[in-house]
C-alpha cells in the first residue's frame, strides 16, 4: 500500500480493546482494509469520505454486504469489496477446488448456520493475493483524492 502512496498503519488485535486509542487512531484514516469480522465494525471511527476496503472471504457474501458494506453509505464512507479467488482461502486446501464448500456455498448454508459457520468463519483464513487487491487499493486512493501522505509503515 506504500507504494501507491498510502501510509499504513497496523493494528495488532490485542489493541482493539483499547476503545479510546482504536477509535483515534482510526478516525485518522482515509482508508480502513480488512477481511469481514467485528473488527470492521471499527468502521464507525472513520470521518466522513473514507473508504472501507471488506476483504471478502468465501461464502460469506450477504454478511459482509449486509453487515458492513450496506451501512457505509449511511455513515457517508465508500465502500469497496475485494471478494477472494478460491485460491485465497485456506478452504481450496482443505476440500478442494470443486468441493460444494467452494462452488456452491448455498448448499452448505441449507444445513444450517451452524454448518456455514463451522465452515466459513471458524474453519476459512485468507491469504490475499497482493498484487490483486493493489488494484482495489488504488480506486480506493482515488476516492480520497489521494488526500494521504505516504511514509513510513507504523503500528498501534
Amino acid at each position: 500500500m506504500k507504494e501507491v502512496g498510502f501510509r499504513v498503519v497496523v493494528v495488532r488485535t490485542q489493541e482493539l480493546s483499547d476503545l479510546d486509542k482504536i477509535s483515534k487512531v482510526v478516525n485518522s484514516c482515509s482508508v480502513l482494509v480488512g477481511a469481514h469480522g467485528a473488527g470492521l465494525t471499527n468502521e464507525l471511527f472513520l470521518p466522513t469520505g473514507a473508504v472501507m476496503v471488506q476483504v471478502e472471504p468465501l461464502g460469506l457474501e450477504w454478511a459482509s454486504a449486509t453487515y458492513f458494506g450496506g451501512p457505509t453509505e449511511a455513515m457517508g464512507l465508500h465502500y469497496l469489496r475485494y471478494k477472494i479467488m478460491p485460491e485465497e482461502s485456506s478452504l481450496v486446501e482443505f476440500y478442494g477446488r470443486n468441493h460444494p464448500v467452494i462452488v456452491d456455498p448455498a448448499s452448505v448454508f441449507a444445513q444450517g448456520y451452524r454448518a456455514a459457520r463451522a465452515v466459513y468463519v471458524d474453519q476459512q483464513d485468507v491469504r490475499v493475493d497482493v498484487e490483486k487487491l493493489r488494484e482495489t487499493i488504488v480506486l480506493a486512493l482515488q476516492l480520497v483524492g489521494n488526500s494521504c501522505p505516504a511514509g513510513d509503515e507504523s503500528s498501534v
